[in-house]
């Protein structure tokens, strides 16, 4: 890509990024936000939101080298280092699947759910 290609689609992913987001909040403060549809899609922005950083230039994303890590290990649950904040991250492997949920003890900070 051009430098200026690369601007461009650079742009366009931070600004469907930030439309997630603010589609996300709007859901949440909605009367029926409590839903488990409404929560769901509200989960799925922040996931997509979460998801473009990658896409656009920087540090890169620490969920491939994270997810690895767990996936290696044979114990069915634990703790990692959160690797945004260096908070503490609980982990969970679905017996039937092997998908990995991990959730960071800090509020706002990193979600997994494979």
């Amino acid at each position: 890509m051009t430098p200026n290609e690369q601007a461009a689609f650079n742009a366009g992913v931070e600004a469907m990024r930030q439309m997630a987001m603010v589609a996300a909040i709007s859901i949440e403060t909605r009367d029926d936000a409590n839903d488990l549809r409404q929560r769901a899609a509200a989960a799925a922005l922040h996931g997509l939101a979460e998801g473009a950083k990658a896409l656009l230039p920087g540090k890169p994303s620490p969920t491939p080298a994270l997810l690895s890590s767990i996936a290696s290990d044979p114990a069915a649950s634990g703790e990692r280092p959160c690797p945004e904040c260096a908070g503490t991250m609980e982990w969970a492997k679905d017996s039937s699947n092997g998908h990995i949920r991990a959730q960071c003890e800090t509020p706002g900070c990193l979600k997994i759910m494979q």
